[in-house]
């Protein structure tokens, strides 16, 4: 499998990895950031699929650059809740979409890279403090999985409700991978302890704060990851045949074996009546067909069925509170000062540009970063400029082995058009 950056390129664009300001987001400067980051995802994903020595992994955590990672994840993360409502107030139209999609995919590029090298208990001792920001933020990512839902595309939908929808859609995915995440953190409690935090920190954070076990429970419950005969899996929906355990379930099962089973658990997250009737849920669900295919759960079930006999307390102990200072969340507050509004005011002219020369140098750019499989996401009527204004004719183009489809067709004929098609966007209405 060919690799998309040599080893010195790797170095390179890792040693020189900044952390962004807000400010900063959707410029030249950044789409450039954004082209080298999506390029290091890329080669991890290549590193990883073809268990091969995982160069970006060992680049990121001995030059420290893991906390970057969770920096400008957190950071899009803010963007999008505090600085984008303002934006689409103020352009409520928007023509072009472009940048602003660019920018809340940087952050699922950020989580996928994450949810690679967390996979590694070393990057525990590179993450340090920050494994305490990245929990919170993929806590509050997992938590989304219980409102938001995976949304197809439609055609006639306004700029402004497609990039809701593109929003929403990023959201449920980058849920699913902090699932992931969680559970590496989770079963690297006893590295983070023995290098960098303490134990009341770390299991405080875990068992009272986020209470990760009835946020799994419940969301195990939900089934997000299902949608009728289909289960969500590496970014898309594919065929489930009803039995067989789908990656987001494996990773909750798992964690919550870990934390149940640990042994910690008796100290920082007492089994009281409330809690008995939220974990006996999970009996029901520990079915054959679950247990013959994650054998670790039997133990899980031994326990569950030991506590459903013996008689809890109806309240726990007054648990001890320790506020932990989340330094990565409180430093991008702090920069930003509130001012929202007016980031906002600044941003407009970048984030919805409609000038021809900067979407065409953009395209260039997230053309080169993503080998145009970004470009078909940017708007669902890219479709219709491609076939009726820039006069493609899908007929003439090879269909892709297994697929066929106008989607995949239209990845082949994008790339050599782009210029022409970021014209026709400027020149032509097509609402």
């Amino acid at each position: 499998m060919d690799s998309v950056l040599l080893p010195t390129e790797i170095e390179f664009y890792i040693d020189t990895m900044k952390p962004q300001d807000m400010e900063n987001l959707g410029t030249r400067q950044w789409l450039e950031w954004h082209q080298r980051l999506q390029k290091l995802n890329q080669e991890a994903l290549i590193e990883a699929s073809a268990v091969k020595e995982e160069y970006v992994k060992e680049i990121l955590i001995s030059l420290g650059k893991v906390n970057i990672l969770i920096y400008e994840a957190i950071l899009v993360n803010i963007w999008k809740h505090k600085v984008l409502p303002h934006l689409l107030k103020m352009q409520p139209y928007p023509e072009s979409t472009m940048i602003a999609y660019s920018i809340l995919y940087h952050e699922a590029v950020c989580v996928t890279l994450l949810e690679l090298v967390t996979f590694h208990g070393s990057c525990c001792e590179a993450m340090e403090d920050s494994a305490l920001d990245l929990l919170d933020y993929t806590c509050g990512l997992a938590s989304r999985l219980l409102s938001v839902k995976y949304q197809e595309m439609n055609t006639k939908e306004s700029a402004k409700q497609e990039l809701g929808r593109q929003r929403d859609n990023l959201d449920f995915d980058i849920g699913i991978k902090s699932l992931s995440i969680i559970r590496y953190i989770c079963e690297s409690m006893e590295r983070l302890v023995h290098y960098y935090l303490t134990p009341l920190s770390v299991c405080s954070n875990i068992y009272t704060q986020h209470d990760i076990p009835t946020l799994f429970i419940e969301i195990l419950r939900n089934k997000p990851w299902i949608k009728e005969d289909k289960q969500y899996s590496t970014g898309k929906w594919i065929q489930w045949d009803g039995e067989a355990v789908c990656n987001p379930a494996a990773q909750i099962w798992l964690t919550l074996r870990h934390l149940l089973l640990d042994q910690a658990c008796p100290q920082y997250y007492p089994i009281t009546e409330t809690r008995k009737v939220q974990l006996l849920n999970l009996l029901s669900l520990l079915t054959p067909v679950i247990l013959d295919q994650l054998s670790p759960l039997i133990e899980l079930k031994q326990w569950l069925s030991q506590i459903s006999i013996t008689q809890q307390p109806s309240a726990p102990p007054r648990p001890i509170l320790l506020e932990v200072c989340l330094e990565i969340k409180e430093k991008i507050l702090h920069q930003a000062g509130g001012k929202w509004k007016e980031i906002a005011k600044e941003q407009l002219p970048v984030i919805f540009n409609n000038q021809k020369d900067f979407l065409v140098e953009s395209a260039k750019i997230l053309n080169e970063a993503y080998n145009t499989d970004l470009l078909e996401k940017f708007d669902v009527k890219t479709l219709y400029l491609v076939q009726n204004v820039v006069k493609i004719p899908f007929n003439d183009v090879p269909a892709v082995k297994g697929h066929g489809t106008v989607q995949e067709n239209v990845k082949l004929c994008i790339g050599p058009n782009i210029k022409k098609i970021v014209n026709k966007l400027k020149t032509r209405r097509y609402n």
